[in-house]
């Protein structure tokens, strides 16, 4: 039994004369076999789309990189630009699955999730440190802002 490419879950296929076979010289009948897709690891679905999740480096993330990625194809070169944010989604268009009976693709979306980094070095800390201070960052203050919503939400 041949499955065709882009199936659902749930989704039935039927099998003409392969059922229980009829009485007395009738033709037997059609098998239905339903159909249940299994989890990816990887990837979810959604109809025809694809999505999925990559970490990268809090440098990949501000300066930008060029990252393979797995699709149902092979590997795909991904740009992620300079300055993406945790939680943004790129698209990679036609990298999702075969429409059934057609030719369109769904799409692949990549949800970047910036992985900040732990465990730094005294080096590191200082590189950091400068770079917030060449931003003109202030990593020593409290951030008033989120103290005066806080107590609005309290009273």
């Amino acid at each position: 039994m041949r499955i065709p490419a882009g199936i659902g879950d749930g989704s039935r296929l039927r099998l003409t004369g392969e059922g229980e076979a009829g009485d007395q010289g009738m033709s037997s009948g059609d098998l239905y076999v339903a159909i249940h897709v299994g989890k990816h690891p990887f990837f979810e679905r959604d109809g025809n789309d694809l999505s999925c999740i990559i970490a990268v480096t809090f440098s990949q993330a501000a300066l930008g990189a060029r990252m393979e990625i797995p699709t149902l194809d092979g590997s795909e070169l991904l740009k992620v630009p300079a300055g993406v944010q945790s939680g943004e989604i790129l698209r990679l268009k036609g990298k999702g699955i075969q429409e059934i009976g057609g030719r369109r693709k769904g799409d692949l979306f990549v949800r970047v999730h910036v992985k900040t980094p732990e465990n730094l070095s005294k080096d590191q800390k200082a590189l950091l440190a400068k770079l917030a201070e060449l931003r003109g960052e202030d990593i020593e203050s409290v951030d008033k802002s989120v103290i005066h919503k806080i107590r609005n939400i309290l009273q």
